[in-house]
C-alpha cells in the first residue's frame, strides 16, 4: 500500500513513526514551521526566547512573525539552553521558548518542557540538527507544543531544501497547514536569492565583530532576503526525502564511525584544545564540534581550508550582532557562554563523503597545527 503513496505522504508517515508524533506537515524549510506556529498561536509583539548561538534563521522567523527575540545564554558544558538560564529570562515575560539541540547534542527537554508548562510558555523544539537523536528517552522532535526538523542543505538528511512541523494537536496542524499554504512556492528566483545570501552571510559573520560598521548592512539585507524565511515546495521537491529517511540508520551509523575516529585522534594534551561539549546519551552529531582556544581558532580553520578541508566551518556565531542590528529596541542580556562557544567552535565534517581515512587525515592536520603552536 505505501508504495502507492506520494513522496510527501510517505515522508509524513515515516516522520510520524520516527517521532511518535500524531501529526506532521512539510513546509519549505524548518524556519517556516516556527513562523507558522507563532502565527497559529496568534502570538504577536511578544518575547520569544532563543539560544544566543542558534542559526540566524530562527531569529528571522521570530522577527517575521512580528515578535521580539530574546537571546538566552547557554550552559557552557552543553552549548544548549537549560532551566537555570531560562529562569533569568522570566523577567521579560516570554510567551515562547525555542530550545535547540545544538550540533545534535540533546537539550534537557524534559526539564525545559516542565519549566515552560509551569510558567505558561509555549515550546517549539528545534530538532533541525538532531534527526534520529534520542532526547531524554524520547525521539528528537517529539517534545513541546510543536517541533521542527530540517532536511536542508548540509543537514543530517540532506534533501537540499525542506523541513517538517510536528505536533500532537490536530487543530494546530490544520491551522498551520492553512497558514503555510499561503506562502510563495520555491522557485529559481528564491534559489538565486538563497545562493546570494549564503555567500554574503558567510563573509559578513566572519567580520561583524571586528568591524561593527558592517552591522549597518543587516537591516537592508533583511529587507532583501527576509522572504527566504518561509516558503513552500512543489511536490517534486520531496521526491528523494522518503529514501533519505529510509536510509537514516545507515547515515547515523556512518556518522558514529567518523565520530569515533575524531574522538580517538583529537586528544591534544595542552590548552589549545578546550574540553569537549558534554555528549548526552542519544546524541547524533550533525557535525563534529571541536573547541579550540579562541586565539587560534581562525588560524586553524584557515589552515584546514588551505589543505583542502573546505567542509570545516565555524557554526554558529553568536546572534548578538545581527540581533542588535535587526531588533535595536530589544535590549539583550549578556551571553558570555554562547559568545565563548562561538569564538572557539570548529565543525568537522561527518557526512557520507567523509571516509574514515579522510577523518584521520583531518585529525592529523589539526594535531600538526596545534603542535606547531607549542614551538
Amino acid at each position: 500500500m505505501k508504495t502507492n503513496l506520494s513522496p510527501t505522504r510517505r515522508a509524513v508517515a515515516h516522520l510520524q513513526a520516527m517521532t511518535h508524533r500524531t501529526h506532521a506537515l512539510l513546509p519549505g524549510r524548518a524556519a517556516a514551521g516556527i513562523w507558522a506556529a507563532l502565527k497559529v498561536w496568534a502570538i504577536t509583539n511578544e518575547v520569544v526566547l532563543i539560544p544566543a548561538n542558534t542559526c540566524y534563521i530562527v531569529l528571522w522567523a521570530v522577527l517575521k512573525s512580528g515578535n521580539r527575540p530574546l537571546l538566552v545564554d547557554v550552559d557552557p558544558q552543553t552549548g544548549n539552553l537549560a532551566t537555570g538560564g531560562l529562569n533569568a529570562a522570566l523577567a521579560y515575560n516570554p510567551a515562547v521558548v525555542i530550545p535547540c539541540h545544538l550540533y545534535g547534542l540533546p537539550a534537557p527537554m524534559r526539564s525545559i518542557v516542565q519549566w515552560a508548562k509551569t510558567h505558561n510558555i509555549n515550546v517549539i523544539e528545534d530538532a533541525a540538527l538532531a534527526l534520529g537523536a534520542n532526547v531524554d528517552g524520547q525521539p528528537a522532535g517529539s517534545w513541546g507544543d510543536a517541533s521542527i526538523l530540517s532536511f536542508g542543505l548540509g543537514k543530517i538528511a540532506d534533501n537540499q531544501v525542506g523541513g517538517a512541523l510536528l505536533s500532537d494537536d490536530a487543530v494546530f496542524i490544520r491551522e498551520a497547514g492553512r497558514v503555510l499554504a499561503g506562502l510563495p512556492l520555491w522557485d529559481d528566483r528564491l534559489m538565486a536569492l538563497t545562493n546570494q545570501w549564503n555567500s554574503l552571510y558567510w563573509s559578513l559573520h566572519q567580520y561583524e565583530t571586528a568591524n561593527p560598521r558592517l552591522l549597518d548592512l543587516y537591516p537592508q539585507l533583511f529587507a532583501i532576503y527576509g522572504e527566504l524565511t518561509a516558503y513552500r515546495l512543489a511536490a517534486d521537491d520531496w521526491a528523494e526525502l522518503p529514501k533519505l529517511l529510509r536510509h537514516l540508520p545507515d547515515n547515523l551509523a556512518h556518522r558514529a564511525d567518523i565520530t569515533a575516529v575524531y574522538d580517538q585522534h583529537l586528544t591534544h594534551a595542552d590548552s589549545t584544545l578546550l574540553p569537549a561539549l558534554a555528549r548526552p546519551a542519544g546524541s547524533v552529531l550533525w557535525r563534529y564540534p571541536l573547541l579550540v582556544a579562541a586565539h587560534l581558532r581562525n588560524a586553524l580553520l584557515g589552515s584546514l581550508w588551505e589543505q583542502g578541508v573546505h567542509d570545516a566551518t565555524r557554526w554558529y556565531p553568536p546572534l548578538r550582532p545581527m540581533t542588535a542590528a535587526l531588533a535595536p529596541h530589544s535590549a539583550q542580556p549578556t551571553t558570555p557562554a554562547a559568545d565563548a562557544l562561538g569564538a572557539s567552535i570548529i565543525n568537522l565534517p561527518l557526512d557520507e563523503r567523509t571516509t574514515v581515512e579522510e577523518a584521520a587525515r583531518i585529525a592529523a592536520l589539526v594535531n600538526a597545527f596545534l603542535s606547531d603552536q607549542e614551538h
